[in-house]
C-alpha cells in the first residue's frame, strides 16, 4: 500500500476518485469504470456515458468504445470489491470475461450476442455505437480490458501470462495498477534515481532564474529507453494513460520507427521531450540528472521502448531538461501547462476574428459586472463576474436562436462551417446575456432531471435550452424578448423577474423532458434515451410533448409562458 506524504494512501485517492463518479443511476462498479475511461483512457465526459451499460443481464459487457482512428473496437468489464484487502482477482472471472470474444469476431457473432436476449441496456450501447455495422467492414480489431480494484492473485498472472499473443488481447488493471494511476493523477513526482544521459551535441544551458535552469540537446533515442520506469509507467508522473499504440498518431510513430531510412528525419518532425529533474549537471555532452521525470513526450518514448529492435545510432530526439528545486512549485506549473499545450483548434484561430472581438468588446461595454466572454484560452474573467467561454456561447446560440440543439454537441462544426451562422450581426451583447441565463436556469433545474439523464446532462442540456426557446415563441412578448432581449435585461429590477419566469420554464422543461421520456420507455423497452437528444428527429417529438404540455396548462390559467413586461420604449 502506497503512502503518501499528508497519510492518505493511493488507495484511499482511488476510492475517493471513485465515488465522486458515482451520479444519477451509476452503480459503484459503473462508477469505477466511468473513472477509469476520463483518467486512463481520456474519454470526454459525454464520451464516457454513451460508452457504458450498467445493469444484470449484460452478459458480462460493461462497457463499449470503438475508436475509429485506431479501427478499434474495446469490451470492458469491471469489478468493483466492497473490501479488496479481503479478497484477490482469481482467473476465472478473466477466462468468462474472455469468453464473450466469439460475439465480436464478426457481424455474425454480434446478431448472436443480440439473440441471447441480453438486457435493453446492452442491446442499445450495441446499437448506439455500430458495432454490427462495424464489424460488417472487416478492418476493426477488438482490445478486451479488465479492471478490478482487487489484486491479481497468481492464478490470474499465470492466465494473464498464458494468453500473451493470443487474440483478442487483454489488458488488465488491478488495484494496486490503477491505485498508482489516482495517485498520480494528484501529483507528479520525479524517480529518486541519479542519471546520466550522453547528448550527441554540446547542450545549449541556460540560467532561468537563481535555482532554476534548462538544458536543450539532441539524444539517441537508445539512451532514452535505458531511462528508468518506462515499463512501469513511474517516469510519467501526470502521464498517466497507461496503454498507447491504439491512435493513429502514434501508430505513425510506430510505422516511422521501425523505417530505418526515416531516422535521420526524426528530430525534424518530433516535437521532442521534456524531462524534469531536481539537480542538473552539465560537463561537456554528459548531463547527470538528479531525480528524473518526463512530462511530456510520455507516448512517444513509450513506443520507442515498445520498438526497441528497430532502433539504430540515427534515431534521436529534442529533449528539453529543466532543473526544478523540489520545494517550487515551478514543477507542477511545466507539468500541467507541458501536458495541456494542445493543438492550435479552430476556436484559437477565431479568437481573433472581427466578429469575435466585436462581441467580446459589446460585451464588456454593456455587461460590466454581469457577464465576462472569454474567447481565447487562458483568458480569465474579473473577480465575482461570471464568465462564458465563446465555445459554451456558440452552442447556446445554436440550440436556443439557430434552434438546432442537435448540432450544439458538434463542437468542431461551431468554428468552422457554422461560424458566421452563430456569430451573425444579429448577435449582441444582451443575446449572449439572455442564453446565460436559459443556461443558468436550465443547469439550476438539472438536479430534478431522472437519475439517468442528469448522468447523461452533456447531451441533453442544449435541448433543455431549446424547449426554453420553443416556449418563449409561443407568446409575442417572448417572442420579442428573444429578438430585443435589452427591454428585459439593461433595468434590474425587470431582469431579475425575466430571470425568474426564464428558471420556471426551464423547470418546467425538465418535467416534460422526464415525462417524455418514461411515456416512451413505458410503451418501448427499445427505446434509447441516450441517443434521442442527438437527432433532429428525437427532438421533436419531446417539443411537441413540451408545447402541449403548455398549452393545456394555459387554457386551465396555470400556464408558464413568459408574460414579464418590458421596460418603457
Amino acid at each position: 500500500m502506497a503512502h503518501l506524504a499528508d497519510g492518505i494512501t493511493s488507495e484511499q485517492i482511488l476510492a475517493e476518485e471513485v465515488a465522486a463518479h458515482e451520479i444519477g443511476s451509476r452503480t459503484p462498479q459503473a462508477a469505477l469504470l466511468a473513472w477509469f475511461l476520463e483518467a486512463v483512457w481520456k474519454l470526454e465526459p459525454e464520451d464516457v456515458i454513451d460508452a457504458i451499460c450498467d445493469g444484470s443481464g449484460d452478459k458480462g459487457i460493461d462497457a463499449l468504445y470503438v475508436d475509429e482512428d485506431a479501427a478499434e473496437i474495446t469490451v470492458f468489464q469491471s469489478k468493483l470489491r466492497n473490501d479488496p484487502k479481503k479478497s484477490t482477482q482469481g482467473d476465472n472471472e478473466l477466462k468468462a470475461f474472455v469468453g464473450i470474444a466469439p460475439y465480436f469476431e464478426s457481424a455474425e457473432g454480434v446478431s448472436s450476442l443480440l439473440a441471447s436476449k441480453p438486457n435493453a441496456e446492452l442491446r442499445k450501447l450495441l446499437v448506439r455505437q455500430r458495432i454490427q455495422e462495424l464489424l460488417t467492414e472487416d478492418v476493426y480489431s477488438v482490445r478486451l480490458v479488465f479492471l478490478t480494484n482487487a489484486s491479481l492473485d497468481a492464478a490470474g498472472r499465470d492466465y494473464l501470462k498464458a494468453r500473451e499473443g493470443s487474440e483478442p488481447p487483454l489488458e488488465i488493471y488491478d488495484g494496486p495498477s490503477l491505485a498508482e494511476v489516482a495517485e498520480r493523477t494528484r501529483r507528479a513526482d520525479l524517480r529518486a534515481e541519479t542519471v546520466t544521459i550522453n547528448a550527441l551535441e554540446v547542450p545549449i544551458v541556460r540560467k532561468l532564474t537563481d535555482t532554476e535552469q534548462m538544458a536543450v540537446t539532441l539524444v539517441q533515442a537508445k539512451e532514452l529507453i535505458a531511462l528508468p520506469g518506462i515499463a512501469d509507467q513511474t517516469l510519467f508522473g501526470r502521464n498517466v494513460r497507461l496503454s498507447v499504440g491504439r491512435s493513429g498518431v502514434n501508430s505513425q510513430l510506430k510505422e516511422t520507427v521501425r523505417k530505418p531510412l526515416e531516422h535521420r528525419l526524426f528530430p525534424a518532425f518530433h516535437n521532442g521531450l521534456t524531462l524534469l529533474t531536481s539537480q542538473l549537471v552539465v560537463e561537456g555532452k554528459e548531463l547527470k540528472l538528479t531525480g528524473v521525470g518526463v512530462v511530456n513526450g510520455c507516448q512517444s518514448l513509450t513506443t520507442l521502448y515498445n520498438n526497441s529492435d528497430a532502433l539504430t545510432d540515427g534515431l534521436s530526439l529534442l529533449v528539453k531538461i529543466v532543473q526544478v528545486p523540489s520545494s517550487s512549485d515551478v514543477s507542477d506549473r511545466i507539468t500541467y501547462r507541458s501536458n495541456n499545450q494542445n493543438a492550435v483548434t479552430l476556436r484559437d484561430q477565431r479568437s481573433n476574428d472581427k466578429a469575435t472581438r466585436a462581441l467580446q468588446r459589446d460585451v464588456e461595454e454593456k455587461l460590466d459586472g454581469l457577464l465576462s466572454l472569454q474567447v481565447k484560452t487562458g483568458e480569465t474573467a474579473p473577480v465575482g463576474v461570471p464568465a462564458l467561454e465563446n465555445t459554451t456561447a456558440a452552442q447556446l446560440i445554436m440550440a436556443f436562436y439557430l434552434e438546432e440543439p442537435w448540432a450544439a454537441v458538434r463542437k468542431l462544426r461551431l468554428f468552422d462551417q457554422d461560424f458566421r451562422r452563430i456569430f451573425s450581426r444579429s448577435i449582441d451583447a444582451y443575446h449572449v446575456y439572455l442564453v446565460h441565463l436559459v443556461d443558468e436556469g436550465v443547469s439550476s433545474a438539472r438536479k430534478e432531471l431522472r437519475s439517468d439523464l442528469a448522468a447523461s446532462f452533456a447531451a441533453v442540456r442544449f435541448t433543455l435550452v431549446y424547449l426554453v426557446s420553443c416556449v418563449l415563441d409561443a407568446t409575442e412578448v417572448g417572442s420579442q424578448l428573444k429578438r430585443e432581449p435589452e427591454l428585459w435585461l439593461a433595468d434590474e429590477t425587470i431582469r431579475q423577474e425575466a430571470r425568474e419566469s426564464i428558471r420556471t420554464i426551464a423547470q418546467e422543461a425538465v418535467d416534460s423532458v422526464n415525462d417524455f421520456i418514461e411515456t416512451r420507455l413505458a410503451e418501448d423497452d427499445e427505446f434509447d434515451p441516450k441517443v434521442i437528444f442527438k437527432s433532429q428527429g428525437g427532438v421533436a417529438g419531446v417539443k411537441t410533448s413540451m408545447l402541449r404540455t403548455a398549452k393545456t396548462l394555459d387554457r386551465r390559467g396555470i400556464g408558464f409562458y413568459f408574460s414579464v413586461s418590458p421596460s418603457a420604449q
